[in-house]
């Protein structure tokens, strides 16, 4: 058994950028000329509620006016400093301005870089309000796992495959679900069975199970005997293919019958294979039809 873990590090890298300013001499000689520093380009106003407001009366309320309310939508009573508490209709604005949809095509705009600056503001201030009011969403009480997820579990922690329907009651389901937190319950009867699954899930992941078992697989009645079957080896038809967990060591004994679904060809074999080798072959025609044949394996 193998269990394969993958960490990742993730390592951070802070840069720190230290600027040294050269200090001027006190005693410089006559007539030097101290170094200008080189200016640095104006950096464009960070937008704000006030001109924000400007832009969206000047070219957006002509519109979207409480009168007009052009697609249903009025920003003249809109409030820019409060953006946070009507998301919905600040989203759509942005999702529009992204776009490039508003204004729309022939209706005189504004220039391209205060167009930008606020269309990044408003997403700026929804992106800020959003930040303290984060919702996970309904979250319950701490509950079990399903059988399908107890499955599962047993499979990634120990590389142990079992059917969860041999070993726990069927769980109660919500509007067709089995994973509501409400209905994952657990009571004396269910606990019990978790502790009797445990007991059985151990001794096979260790390979200690000291007592016999006994499992029978039919194949569904619909089940065609006159094709392949996908998962069986190439060239057979009809058969079953059933995946078992071997529980520990020993000698194995398996019973085969046939029902007597599908049409009998003279002369064909029928094939005993596990994990893809072919344990045994017994002639058709000599197993009389319906009768039983016996194999055992180690």
């Amino acid at each position: 058994m193998s269990t394969k873990s993958l960490v990742l590090w993730t390592m951070a890298a802070g840069a720190a950028l230290l600027t040294q300013h050269a200090m001027q001499s006190q005693s410089q000689p006559a007539g030097a000329v101290p170094q200008q520093s080189k200016s640095r380009p104006a950096q464009p106003p960070v937008s704000t509620s006030t001109n924000s407001g400007a832009l969206i009366k000047e070219y957006c309320v002509t519109c979207h006016s409480e009168k007009l309310k052009t697609g249903g939508l009025s920003l003249e009573s809109a409030d820019l400093s409060r953006i946070g508490e009507n998301p919905n209709l600040w989203e759509k604005v942005v999702r529009k301005l992204r776009a490039g949809l508003m204004p729309p095509p022939g209706i005189r705009r504004p220039d391209v870089e205060s167009y930008e600056r606020l269309t990044a503001w408003l997403e700026s201030e929804l992106d800020r309000s959003a930040a303290g009011k984060v919702s996970p969403g309904s979250v319950g009480a701490i509950h079990r796992l399903n059988r399908t997820e107890y499955a599962r579990a047993v499979k990634d922690l120990l590389e142990v495959e079992i059917n969860p329907a041999e070993l726990l009651p069927v769980d109660d389901s919500s509007d067709g679900f089995d994973n509501q937190t409400d209905t994952l319950t657990t009571s004396s009867t269910l606990l019990e069975a978790y502790v009797k699954a445990a007991s059985q899930i151990s001794k096979i992941a260790v390979g200690r199970w000291t007592s016999p078992t006994e499992s029978t697989y039919i194949p569904p009645e619909d089940t065609s005997q006159e094709h392949y079957l996908e998962g069986l080896p190439f060239g057979t038809r009809g058969g079953m293919l059933v995946r078992h967990t071997f529980p520990s060591d020993g000698n194995y004994h398996f019973y085969i019958q046939s029902l007597n679904n599908g049409t009998v060809v003279p002369g064909e074999q029928l094939i005993v294979t596990v994990d893809g080798v072919t344990t045994k072959s017994f002639d058709w025609d000599s197993l009389g039809g319906g009768k039983s044949t016996h194999q055992q394996s180690n």
